[in-house]
């Protein structure tokens, strides 16, 4: 039994670990907030103001109703996600309860700065408390991420070959591009293999770490069934890679309704650069930076100035902070329930 010494240092160094951890989310916020500034200012420089206004005043209806209705499907389809998976397992999960979970998950996401893992793991303690079996639970965790990375990766890929034929490949972003794929590949394989086996030899030395060993305690509990089902990957990356597919189709749109002309094919490849930075960045949700490599990507693309900071501002609204305060709403109603059981 623990003296009440050690329970009160153990208390605090709890407490400070909380108060640290809310300083760094903060600061990250912080940062996104000022580099979004950066942003905006910059390409106010190069730009007219009164340009902006009047691309304000003319956006068509029909265009813009469109990305409403693209982004909507997002979510409809990562909830798609997540009922394949339980539904392979034998466990039922309704449309709605399956698009909640999407919008938990990209707010998550979008708060915290993981890589999709945070909602990934948002997602696996609701999944839990709605009676799904924790080997299932644990199965849509890990094809999350699976699939999540390697529809990342196709999508990647995809957009440097259209870089390359319009010859907007540099070596500097054919090595980033590069460099995230063999990554992302090696966390693949990573899970795949450790995924149901005790760890090898290899890692032992570092299985000595509490998190470690409950991470991989943990990865082991999943349904083999699920996470061993090439089927069901497959299906999953498809999925995940039609939300960057309808992201990317939703940007373009935005272009549209400024009445400027852009191809599908520049704005996808436009978008994934900005994704990617998305990706390694370390605000919330890649805050300014995305915006910053979306407009200055747009622009590559032969896109206007003014339009192109105007569409990624208004994708940002759709797909960013639209979706916050629900996401609030429903990550409270989330740990309200998780505190009365």
């Amino acid at each position: 039994m623990e003296s009440p010494d050690n329970q009160h240092s153990s208390k605090a160094s709890s407490a400070m670990g909380r108060m640290r951890s809310r300083g760094v989310l903060w600061s990250s916020w912080l940062l996104g907030a000022a580099s979004l500034a950066g942003v905006v200012a910059v390409a106010l420089h190069f730009s007219e103001a009164q340009s902006l206004l009047q691309l304000s005043h003319q956006v068509q209806p029909g265009w813009f109703a469109l990305a409403l209705a693209l982004q909507a499907m997002t979510y409809v389809v990562q909830g798609q996600i997540y009922r394949r998976i339980t539904r392979t397992g034998h466990a039922r999960l309704s449309l709605m309860k399956a698009c909640r979970l999407g919008l938990l998950k990209l707010f998550f996401d979008q708060a915290l700065p993981t890589y999709g893992v945070s909602g990934a793991v948002a997602v696996s303690t609701a999944f839990e408390r709605l009676g799904i079996s924790r080997p299932v639970v644990i199965a849509c965790f890990v094809i999350s991420i699976l699939s999540y990375m390697l529809a990342y990766v196709l999508a990647i890929g995809w957009a440097l070959v259209i870089l390359i034929v319009d010859g907007h490949a540099s070596p500097l972003l054919i090595t980033a591009c590069t460099l995230f794929t063999v990554g992302s590949l090696a966390v693949v394989i990573g899970l795949a293999l450790l995924q149901g086996h005790q760890p090898t030899r290899a890692l032992n030395g570092i299985t000595r770490y509490r998190w470690v060993k409950h991470s991989l305690d943990t990865l082991n509990e999943a349904d083999a069934g699920l996470t061993r089902n090439p089927q069901l990957l497959a299906t999953t990356t498809l999925l995940d890679l039609s939300i960057f597919l309808l992201d990317a189709t939703t940007l373009w749109a935005l272009v549209l309704s400024m009445g400027a002309d852009a191809d599908w094919s520049g704005v996808y490849a436009a978008f994934m650069l900005a994704s990617l930075l998305r990706s390694i960045g370390i605000t919330p949700g890649g805050l300014g930076v995305f915006e910053g490599g979306a407009v200055s990507a747009l622009h590559w693309a032969g896109i206007a100035l003014p339009v192109a900071l105007s569409a990624t501002l208004l994708f940002r609204g759709l797909s960013f902070w639209a979706p916050m305060l629900p996401g609030i709403l429903v990550s409270r109603n989330a740990l309200r329930e998780q505190n009365q059981q």
